[in-house]
């Protein structure tokens, strides 16, 4: 306890770090309930799921998934929230849409995951995409 009185700031310090910690790792397990692999990504596809692409359009329109919808991530809720079918959604990292989905979660929308590493692994996986320009 002498030790605890006569250093309160570094055992406050400590405490604080690993609470930090214990957030932090929470925060990770939960975008891994979402988060999908590229391959895993082609299976939910082939259940009928409905991918949003969230990237802007002059980015879509050069490349993406085939049957995707681009739209805002604002848009999003509207669509999903009256879907049965599970939502696949896509940006160029996976960043815009891990958070997406993790928000759309909060909003009990539970059939919403997104591709881990986004459009760069779904290529690195060698997987198609399609094109708007000729």
């Amino acid at each position: 306890m002498d030790f605890v009185n006569e250093n309160l700031i570094l055992v406050s310090l400590t405490i604080f770090v690993f609470l930090l910690a214990i957030f932090n790792e929470l925060k990770i397990k939960e975008g891994n309930i979402s988060g999908l692999s590229p391959l895993q990504a082609v299976q939910l596809i082939n259940q009928n799921a409905v991918i949003f692409d969230l990237r802007n359009q002059a980015e879509f329109e050069k490349k993406h998934l085939i049957d995707s919808q681009n739209t805002t991530a604002e848009d999003i809720l509207n669509k999903a929230g009256s879907m049965k079918k599970p939502v696949l959604l896509v940006c160029d990292t996976g960043g815009t849409s891990k958070k997406s989905s993790l928000d759309l979660r909060q909003k009990n929308i539970e059939q919403v995951f997104y591709i881990k590493g986004g459009i760069i692994e779904w290529e690195r996986a060698s997987l198609p995409t399609t094109s708007e320009q000729s």
